[in-house]
This record gives C-alpha cells, sequence and structure tokens, in this order.
C-alpha cells in the first residue's frame, strides 16, 4: 500500500463530489456568502453544518487508521490509541448520518471538503497528532459546543445529546493527542518545535483571521455578512471548558481568543 495517499485516493461513492476547500470558498464568494462556511442566518446552515462535520469524522477515521500504517515503527501503545479512534470516529459519522436523515438531509447533498485530510500530510507522527487532535480536533470542539448552544435555542433534544456524546470522546482524542506529541519528541525538542509548527499552521488556517473569539466577547459582537446583521453565533467561540478538560492551557485558549493562533506545548 502506498504511504500518504493524496486526497483523491479516498474511497468515495461515484456521485459524491470531493473538492478542494478553496474552490468551496470561492464559490461562496461568488454567490455573495461568507468563504469560511455555512453560518446560523442561512437557510441550509444546520444541513450544511452537520454534512461538513459528518464528512470530517469520516476523515479523521480515514487520517487515525493511516497513521497505524504509515508509522508501523511507533510505539504499541501510540497504535492502539489510533486504532481506538478509528473506532469513535467511525460511530460520529454513523451518528452525524443519522442526524443528517433526521433534519431531512443525506451524506453526498453538499461538496465535501477535502481541508481535513490536506492537514494530515505531515511524515512525522508527533507532528500528526499534533495538527489532527490538537488543531483540528480542539477546533471541534468549538464546533460542537456552538452546535449544541444552537440546538437549545432551538429546543431540539436529539441533536443537542447526540452533539455533546460526540463532544466527549473529541475531548480524548484531543488529549492523547497532547500526550503523543509529548512522548514522541521526548528529548528532541527540534522535533518538538516542528510538531508544535505543524499545528500553528492549521490553528491559523481555522482561526478565520480572527474570527474565533470567547463566549464573553462574541456577545458584543454584531457583524454585517452579505448585507445583513447577525449576531454572536456567526462567530466560533472557542470552548474553553472543553478545552480545559482536554488539556488545553489557559495561555494557549487566550492566543487562540486574540487571533494569534500559536499553541504552544506544555
Amino acid at each position: 500500500m502506498q504511504r500518504m495517499i493524496p486526497v483523491d485516493k479516498l474511497a468515495r461513492p461515484e456521485d459524491h463530489i470531493l473538492v478542494p476547500a478553496e474552490r468551496l470558498r470561492r464559490a461562496r464568494v461568488e454567490q455573495g456568502l461568507t468563504p469560511t462556511g455555512a453560518m446560523p442566518y442561512e437557510d441550509d446552515f444546520l444541513k450544511a453544518r452537520l454534512h461538513g462535520i459528518c464528512a470530517g469524522e469520516f476523515q479523521a477515521m480515514e487520517a487515525a487508521g493511516r497513521s497505524i500504517f504509515d508509522f508501523p515503527d511507533a510505539p504499541w501503545e501510540f497504535q492502539l490509541d489510533m486504532a481506538r479512534q478509528v473506532w469513535d470516529e467511525s460511530r460520529h459519522a454513523e451518528i452525524y448520518m443519522k442526524l443528517l436523515e433526521y433534519t431531512g438531509s443525506y451524506y453526498g447533498e453538499f461538496p465535501e471538503s477535502e481541508v481535513l485530510w490536506s492537514c494530515t500530510q505531515a511524515e512525522d507522527p508527533a507532528a500528526r497528532v499534533a495538527g489532527i487532535n490538537r488543531g483540528l480536533e480542539g477546533l471541534a470542539c468549538d464546533v460542537f459546543e456552538q452546535l449544541i448552544r444552537l440546538a437549545q435555542r432551538m429546543g431540539d433534544e436529539v441533536i443537542e445529546r447526540s452533539v455533546d456524546y460526540v463532544l466527549a470522546d473529541e475531548i480524548t482524542h484531543v488529549r492523547m493527542g497532547s500526550k503523543w506529541m509529548r512522548k514522541l519528541t521526548e528529548g528532541d525538542p527540534e522535533r518538538l518545535k516542528k510538531a508544535q509548527a505543524f499545528q500553528d499552521n492549521i490553528d491559523e488556517l481555522f482561526n478565520f483571521g480572527g474570527g474565533r473569539t470567547s463566549i464573553e466577547e462574541a456577545k458584543h459582537i454584531k457583524q454585517r455578512v452579505a448585507g445583513k446583521e447577525v449576531d454572536s453565533e456567526a462567530t466560533i467561540t472557542i470552548a474553553r471548558e472543553a478545552r480545559l478538560l482536554a488539556g488545553f492551557t489557559e495561555e494557549e485558549i487566550d492566543r487562540l481568543v486574540k487571533g494569534f493562533g500559536k499553541s504552544g506545548a506544555y
């Protein structure tokens, strides 16, 4: 089998569309929408958000599986944690496919972005778990907390409890990434620095130009997007409590809130 496979080699149905993230951004801009993804005031926001998360769960499952194959010399305990994550992500994908059905949608209704898979292309397992488990799974904590709040506003306990169930696993995945980033770089500060830099790039990519902030600050934010005034839910807020449970430091969280996108190791 080929190591470090490109995104176009991922197994997908023939009628499923998988496109580069930049192409999706351009298409949204051409339609007068925000480039970073569906916002709560858009008609198909809930379906599009659930679809994007479902696609992310599939790619996260594939990424954890590839980490087992790509790094056969990694410690057995590392491979065991990655195998556990494959199982977790497969359950998450199934949950979100059910939620899509619940909301009248289906997997494949929207294009799938390749952005998560693109972030897996690290030759070092320490960098990969730093980027995926700490960077992307940390972002998932933020997105899921926002989705839980929206479900509470809608009075929809099915979505609220389903997403909360998945969030508990994501917190564990972030902690796993922190653990292995430290263990795999013990005694090698240069390797640690490179792993951190890989995560920093991902944090910066998904910081949306400083568009992530604290819940407290978001309450004071009013934005005009595509000619409409939108409330704070158009901003992805930092899930401070979830990130603290996942092992992030207050300093790391504050840096994300301020838009620096830098996450020092601890």
